[in-house]
């Protein structure tokens, strides 16, 4: 795998047929090169908005970011990438240092959101925390960090980039240091089974769990289990945990498989992008 430019000149080592960079930034992941789960997962619902829509940020990202920040990260990390402001959002103060603080590349709440999210990070089960935190020793060694780890790959000619969450070695009396479980933390309006369900189907995160285990399997690593950490934004914060079914992950990587060679085709100007991947002229069904 030949890397773009942008890359080459950061700290890089290669694992199996993956490339893992121990320090690269968000922002740097984020605008650089390489295809995202974000961004296929975008395009199997409209092949246009995932190759010409910018994305803004809103209230819903940021707080979303931020909970994730001090969740499953940690309040070091929050001090460094999250700014808080008082009182009412809308003075000109206010809008000034907004606007300063997201110039650094700060993720911008209010102190009440910083509230919220202290509340949720204390409701957190123990089982939800046991994924979420592992210690020095339940991680592979060849990571610096068990959280927010970048991974890049190439699928038939395709540059392909992840970032995890959460990556441990299993929770069990068997060692295998190829061995290991991925965890997501997501926030959501409710963790009721039918619900957090329906929620995998909309935003396709069996999608996502599928792109994440081929990641780390070109890494060379036996990716055991996906799970889920769910936690609604509202007291009393439930919490619970998903665990992603391997057939629902090999049947999700099969879809991703065919949208890359999709992607490809409009890449390379042989097709041209769908709008919602339907046809111009759409019949009304009521």
């Amino acid at each position: 795998m030949i890397l773009p430019e942008t890359l080459e000149s950061h700290d890089h080592l290669v694992l199996g047929n993956a490339i893992y960079f121990p320090d690269i930034s968000n922002q740097i992941y984020h605008d650089g090169p390489g295809l995202s789960s974000s961004t296929i997962r975008r395009f199997g619902v409209s092949q246009l908005h995932a190759f010409e829509e910018e994305l803004e940020s809103t209230p819903a990202l940021r707080f979303g970011s931020a909970a994730h920040t001090l969740i499953v990260e940690g309040e070091s990390q929050f001090n460094k990438e999250v700014a808080c402001l008082s009182g009412s959002p809308y003075t000109k103060a206010n809008k000034e240092l907004r606007a300063e603080y997201e110039n650094r590349g700060l993720t911008v709440i209010t102190d009440t959101e910083e509230q919220t999210i202290r509340g949720m990070k204390e409701s957190l089960s123990p089982e939800a925390e046991k994924l979420l935190h592992p210690s020095e020793n339940e991680y592979p060694d060849c990571f610096n960090y068990p959280y927010e780890r970048a991974l890049y790959w190439e699928h038939n000619e395709l540059l392909c980039k992840v970032k995890a969450d959460v990556l441990r070695y299993p929770i069990s009396n068997t060692f295998d240091p190829k061995s290991i479980i991925l965890v997501d933390y997501k926030t959501t309006q409710s963790v009721e089974p039918k619900a957090f369900v329906n929620s995998v189907k909309k935003y396709q995160y069996d999608l996502q769990a599928a792109w994440y285990k081929k990641a780390f399997e070109q890494a060379g690593f036996n990716v055991v289990d996906f799970f889920f950490v769910a936690q609604e934004k509202k007291k009393p914060y439930a919490n619970k945990i998903y665990l992603m079914k391997h057939a629902d992950m090999n049947a999700g990587w099969l879809e991703l498989d065919r949208l890359l060679n999709e992607y490809k085709s409009v890449l390379n100007g042989k097709s041209k992008p769908s709008v919602y991947n339907t046809p111009n002229v759409v019949q009304v069904e009521l």
